[in-house]
């Protein structure tokens, strides 16, 4: 028989305290990925932009969604192909590849000269990496009304799971 102390045998206490440790650490993690904030789900959207027929150059699409409670989806226009595919802002509605499920206005802006997206850190570094000097900004190749969320005649739905959104301007 093996020794004991604190009355329990020694073959028990060592199972009771290795269980016990297992509990402990069963019990941490769950309570860490319990609180873990469960932010939102995105879904892919990907699609072709067409303005008047003509594959615009040196333009961004951004999604705003009409629930403001929900983040803004992004992404540059391939100049070659018209091809985009959006990504989430960061902030605290949340960041991801895509955009959440609803209803969005349509918005276009002027990408910067080849450095990315207006207020992009790729952006930033172009407009400071010219001795000072910042690039010319690009002239907008689509109609006005769709540099504003407030004024865009075009709406469009994100639905849960893969979207392919086309927007013929």
């Amino acid at each position: 028989m093996s020794k004991m102390s604190s009355g329990v045998p020694d073959r028990f206490a060592a199972v009771s305290s290795s269980g016990m440790m297992a509990v402990a650490f069963g019990l941490v993690i769950g309570l860490v990925v319990g609180c873990a904030p469960a932010g939102p789900a995105f879904n892919p959207v990907s699609g072709k932009v067409t303005i008047g027929g003509q594959l615009p150059s040196g333009v961004q699409v951004s999604f705003y969604p009409l629930d403001t409670n929900k983040p803004i989806a992004s992404g540059s226009i391939d100049a070659a192909t018209g091809r985009y595919e959006l990504t989430s802002s960061a902030g605290t509605k949340g960041r991801g590849k895509g955009a959440v499920a609803g209803k969005f206005k349509v918005v276009l802006n002027a990408a910067a000269g080849g450095g990315g997206a207006p207020g992009s850190p790729e952006a930033m570094m172009a407009q400071y990496s010219g001795g000072g000097k910042a690039p010319a900004v690009p002239k907008a190749t689509f109609p006005k009304e769709y540099g504003s969320a407030s004024t865009s005649p075009k709406e469009v739905e994100v639905k849960s799971g893969q979207n392919t959104i086309d927007l013929e301007l």
